[in-house]
């Protein structure tokens, strides 16, 4: 037999007893302290990807953009749209944000692109003074169905153009900006013809 303990077959015994017992002193197996290294070399990587660098995606992210989106399909879904829903929507990121878009393209020109409004074309829209009612669903309705001013409808949106899902998600961006009843009537009858609140 060679003295050599790497190549004795037989496991080698510790000189000590506790209890009786007798521990070995083997070497672990390579596949169990590679399995160790590894989960440590990928535990140090995964934090420094997660919450280092944040290379990789959150899945809180992921998760809080799918509820948000669903929410947003759900109250879009509501047939009858009243206050409360209107104002639930108004706290919907993506709702908010696809009323946004649609005031983009269509509501600027006559309110401006920070809802300061253009003079004698379209009121402001960025404080609390609201001239064709002070409630959601009054600026859904203005925005609905337009403004008649002098006998003559103003404003472009309609419900035939927009879309009620489209018309209830500009409303909700423009709540979105208000803190429910904060809102104010107020009455400009000496204003020159100018469209939707």
């Amino acid at each position: 037999m060679s003295d050599d303990p790497q190549r004795d077959p037989r496991p080698v015994i510790m000189p000590h007893a506790y209890d009786g017992i007798q521990e070995y002193d083997q070497s672990l197996p390579n596949w169990w302290l590679f399995t160790l290294f590894s989960s440590i070399a990928f535990a140090f990587l995964y934090w420094l990807a997660n919450f280092v660098t944040g290379t990789v995606a959150d899945d809180r992210v992921a998760l809080n953009a799918e509820l948000a989106a669903l929410e947003a399909r759900q109250l879009a879904a509501v047939k009858n749209l009243d206050e409360a829903t209107l104002w639930k929507m108004s706290r919907n990121a993506k709702t908010v944000a696809d009323g946004q878009a649609v005031y983009a393209s269509l509501c600027f020109s006559c309110h401006g692109p920070t809802l300061a409004g253009i003079k004698g074309v379209g009121f402001r829209l960025n404080d609390d003074l609201w001239v064709h009612g002070n409630t959601a669903m009054a600026v859904f309705g203005n925005i609905n169905e337009g403004i008649v001013f002098e006998g003559k409808p103003t404003g472009m949106a309609s419900q035939k153009a927009l879309g009620t899902e489209r018309v209830a998600a500009v409303t909700a961006y423009l709540l979105s900006l208000q803190k429910e009843g904060a809102m104010r009537a107020i009455n400009r009858k000496d204003e020159p013809s100018q469209s939707t609140p």
